[in-house]
């Protein structure tokens, strides 16, 4: 008997469910689809496909020394899968199961009516801490803490030979008729290993305090993001070593890193469980109540001025060109880019989540629109954070290392005007050589008129709704989605985040 493993956003052969039970049962075709309609959708870029091209080859090199090499194919999965199960006499498909965009959801229904009329079973395995279908979330908590904590999966020793692929990646490669240009420089896709061992050895000592400090995130964060999007590393794997990492190390330093980096890791599978409940949230609020508030009003020179990086405001800025030169950014400027988009130039957050979803290496799908909707605060049940982007410029970069970096046209600007270069007298300017207007852009918006627009936008909206209407819908939303407290049962006297498990 021969299966099929369809590897997908899982590019590893460690705790690999699929694999394993494939495995268990004779020999296993693994195999890659190149999708060229993916590749058209809104939402991806070829930014995406410099670092999964990398992955693949490091993926078909520990298939090949199992003893069977990875098959990478180009084509509509369906049309794919039909040939290679009749090709190979296919008697089960294996996978992960997948929370993507509608489109790849749509896909999967294809297939799965492509494999029953050829009456081959698919099983598809959990791959995340996320629940298909998830009852109520009231049980979410105990459920993920169980899958969590559970045994990971053996590593497959060897697979038996099959075929040897000869394909080339670069004639396979998928092509888009308009796209962001490619990163400037980005994660290998190689160094999954070594960027896990430096952050628990060492960098993760900083973590707790650098992680919001743009100038200092880029090391202290983990950087572990773009691996566990493509499934490179585990994610249960990986829990399990920071937790036990957190309890070995005598580092206080590295103690307090590790609790917030567990913490933090907890929050993934919750968000995906968002848009695997609800898949519609990547098109419209989640709260339905905001429909009409921003739809209307969009300005093409805002948002144009957003995402090419020339607002005026220099954190901003430098955070949007960080991002469209390397693929990464650490959180809170990833909240501050969609908070000054959704209120300061009150855009709708949909262009500015597929602008986005483009431009993150790590994009991911199930966190992505979810986390893009709680900072455009239209969620119905989370605070609107307006951030001020000149605070968080003199709080999170006070020397402006981060806006220099990205912003070499402020490079002799002083400590003092960094953060308001506008407000500089003309002679400064022409001392400095950074003519506001020419050299580097003027405010597209007034800050204290741009957020008090906002305000008073939100305030009208909301005295215009129907309050028993509106809190139903709330209700809902809290229902479906809101993350919930620990049972009492479970609780402990050291543990104060919502969604710290106990273990």
């Amino acid at each position: 008997m021969t299966a099929l493993v369809w590897f997908k956003r899982d590019l590893r052969i460690d705790d690999h469910q699929p694999l394993y039970q494939a495995a268990r049962h004779g020999a296993v075709l693994p195999v890659y689809i190149i999708e060229p309609d993916y590749w058209q959708q809104s939402d991806v870029s070829l930014r995406h496909w410099q670092f999964i091209s990398a992955a693949l080859v490091q993926l078909n090199t520990k298939l090949q020394t199992l003893g069977q090499p990875l098959l990478i194919a180009k084509g509509p999965a369906t049309t794919v899968l039909s040939r290679l199960c009749q090709q190979y006499g296919i008697s089960a498909v294996y996978s992960h199961e997948e929370t993507g965009n509608l489109w790849t959801y749509q896909r999967d229904l294809a297939v799965k009516r492509l494999l029953l009329s050829l009456n081959i079973p698919w099983h598809q395995h959990r791959q995340f801490a996320v629940f298909r279908p998830l009852s109520s979330r009231d049980d979410w908590f105990t459920l993920a803490d169980n899958w969590l904590k559970s045994a990971v999966t053996p590593t497959v020793s060897s697979l038996p030979f099959i075929v040897q692929p000869n394909w080339n990646l670069s004639a396979l490669a998928p092509t888009r008729t308009t796209d962001l240009p490619l990163c400037q420089s980005w994660q290998s896709a190689t160094a999954a290993t070594q960027t896990c061992n430096s952050f628990f050895a060492t960098r993760c000592s900083d973590y707790r305090q650098h992680i919001s400090l743009p100038a200092q995130a880029v090391q202290s964060c983990s950087r572990l993001s773009p691996f566990i999007s493509y499934g490179m590393l585990s994610l249960r794997q990986l829990q399990q070593q920071s937790y036990l990492a957190m309890k070995t190390t005598k580092k206080p330093r590295q103690i307090q890193g590790l609790q917030a980096f567990f913490s933090r890791l907890r929050w993934h599978c919750h968000f995906i469980q968002k848009l695997e409940d609800e898949p519609a949230i990547e098109f419209f609020n989640m709260h339905r109540g905001f429909d009409g508030l921003r739809e209307t009003d969009f300005n093409p020179a805002y948002f144009h001025a957003w995402k090419t990086g020339t607002t005026g405001y220099p954190l901003i800025d430098a955070a949007m060109r960080s991002l469209l030169a390397t693929g990464w950014l650490h959180f809170r400027a990833r909240a501050m880019l969609v908070a000054f988009a959704s209120y300061h130039l009150w855009l709708h957050w949909r262009p500015v989540a597929l602008h986005l979803a483009q431009c993150f290496i790590d994009y991911e799908p199930g966190i992505h629109y979810p986390q893009i909707q709680m900072q455009a605060g239209t969620t119905g049940i989370n605070p609107n954070r307006m951030y001020n982007p000149i605070i968080q410029s003199q709080q999170k970069d006070a020397r402006g290392l981060f806006i220099r970096q990205w912003l070499p046209e402020l490079g002799s600007v002083p400590d003092s005007w960094i953060h308001t270069p506008w407000l500089m007298p003309l002679s400064m300017q022409q001392q400095h050589g950074c003519l506001i207007g020419l050299d580097y852009p003027a405010p597209v918006v007034e800050l204290q008129q741009a957020q008090q627009s906002a305000r008073a936008k939100i305030r009208q909206w909301l005295t215009q709704q129907d309050h028993l209407r509106w809190q139903q819908q709330q209700q809902a939303v809290f229902t479906r989605h809101a993350s919930r407290k620990r049972p009492v049962a479970n609780k402990t006297n050291n543990v104060k985040n919502q969604l710290s498990f106990n273990w």
